[in-house]
């Protein structure tokens, strides 16, 4: 088209089509965290509560942006992009590939449910910013993308010490 690859021309709309589908698919994830706070400690079954609150505490701590993750999920593929290219410096940990039966090992499993215990989501990704968590792409409070569309995204990751 006039000398300009068609990729040019055509990735902006399908970038924005993605964005939307995450965007939307999301809003679901707040329709089912009722389901998901039932279902993650029954997935995690037994494990050392106090031990796994110790370790998560600690992962807090020792980084400026901690992004909690599934490798598949393509709402932690975004939420870790759009920190990247904010130029953050993240620490992220890989729970497993996916919240399903049989792609989350047990470490993964209690680290989720204990999330959920102590701040409510157990959605990934779950996300720290200065040892405060922000929910993830598009929930909690106040999600990472509100805080990218209300521009507070970059003065709270440089009052982290992220960038």
């Amino acid at each position: 088209m006039f000398g300009i690859p068609v990729v040019t021309v055509l990735a902006p709309s399908q970038a924005n089509a993605a964005t939307d589908l995450l965007n939307t698919a999301g809003s679901l994830v707040s329709i089912l965290k009722p389901l998901y706070k039932l279902e993650a400690p029954l997935q995690a079954g037994t494990y050392d509560k106090a031990a796994v609150r110790t370790t998560i505490n600690k992962d807090i701590s020792s980084a400026p942006v901690l992004v909690y993750s599934y490798t598949l999920s393509p709402f932690c593929t975004e939420a870790k992009q759009i920190l990247r290219t904010a130029g953050a410096t993240i620490q992220v940990i890989e729970l497993g590939d996916e919240w399903v039966p049989g792609l989350l090992p047990a470490g993964g499993a209690a680290i989720r449910a204990e999330l959920g215990a102590m701040t409510g989501q157990t959605s990934m990704p779950h996300i720290f910013i200065g040892g405060e968590s922000i929910g993830g792409l598009a929930t909690g409070t106040p999600g990472l993308k509100s805080l990218l569309d209300s521009g507070d995204l970059d003065r709270k990751l440089r009052d982290a010490g992220a960038l």
